[in-house]
């Protein structure tokens, strides 16, 4: 069977990652790149100049939506937002995703709406944070307006469904670095039907909490059907050398909010 391949990316630095600040709630006309941000998606986006892009899928919230739009642009290749609306999952224009009560299947996860606006080491985002964090693995509980741990597995499948059901040779997904790592926690969870035991729940936790996610940065995945997926390789070379190692040197850190969110557990 032919194989598919994926280039998943995280979203250039927004205003929100340059500050360390929490965004939450639409965020389809908020929280643009930074200059910076602008860069580094140009640069990445002269590295698809020259490959077969099929066409590149992407969050509808501005940061990636401005991400996406340069690659494409660079490739050649249509730009679409996969929404889930009452029909299901549709793919969208890029311009109108965020008209007719559609949400983004891409989209940052979602964090409770309190938090917005405030900074990663506010001590009021700390309560909000364990508050939330205390309930996430019990089915249908929230602190509020946030995705649990449960909601977020079966975002992740709805993801995984909805690519494994397109038939493009490369597709480039640009999203953010707190839902791509959820999406790959769950690849490694295809055999689970779902998170029914102390066990499985504490392995796909960990499993999203692993690593770090560069603003552009890049991993390539393939797809076969029959045989499932490969996870081929983590690419960050298009940044600058501050960027090389486990985690950002400080002063160039553009922190993850729903990273953020959903991996700490602080006093």
């Amino acid at each position: 069977m032919t194989a598919r391949n994926l280039v998943l990316v995280r979203h250039g630095e927004s205003r929100t990652n340059a500050t360390s600040t929490f965004q939450a709630g639409d965020q389809y006309a908020t929280d643009p790149l930074t200059e910076r941000g602008e860069r580094a998606a140009e640069e990445l986006a002269e590295r698809f100049a020259g490959l077969s892009v099929d066409v590149v899928l992407s969050s509808g919230y501005l940061r990636a939506r401005m991400t996406a739009a340069r690659i494409a642009a660079t490739s050649g290749a249509p730009h679409v937002v996969p929404a889930v609306g009452p029909e299901g999952v549709v793919d969208r224009s890029a311009d109108d995703v965020g008209a007719g009560g559609r949400r983004s299947l891409l989209r940052e996860i979602d964090v409770p709406t309190e938090l917005e606006g405030l900074r990663f080491d506010d001590p009021r985002a700390r309560a909000i944070q364990r508050a939330a964090l205390a309930v996430s693995e019990q089915p249908g509980a929230h602190h509020s307006d946030e995705e649990n741990l449960h909601d977020l597995w079966q975002r992740a499948e709805a993801i995984r469904l909805y690519l494994e059901g397109r038939e493009e040779s490369l597709t480039v997904v640009v999203a953010h670095g707190g839902i791509l790592k959820v999406l790959l926690a769950h690849l490694m969870f295809t055999a689970v039907d779902g998170l029914d035991s102390a066990g499985e729940l504490a392995a796909y936790r960990g499993f999203t909490r692993l690593g770090w996610w560069d603003n552009t940065g890049a991993v390539s995945l393939r797809f076969t059907p029959g045989t499932g997926w490969l996870w081929l390789m983590t690419d960050i070379d298009h940044l600058h050398p501050a960027y090389f190692g486990f985690m950002p040197a400080e002063g160039t850190k553009a922190p993850d909010e729903g990273a953020e969110y959903l991996g700490r557990r602080r006093g």
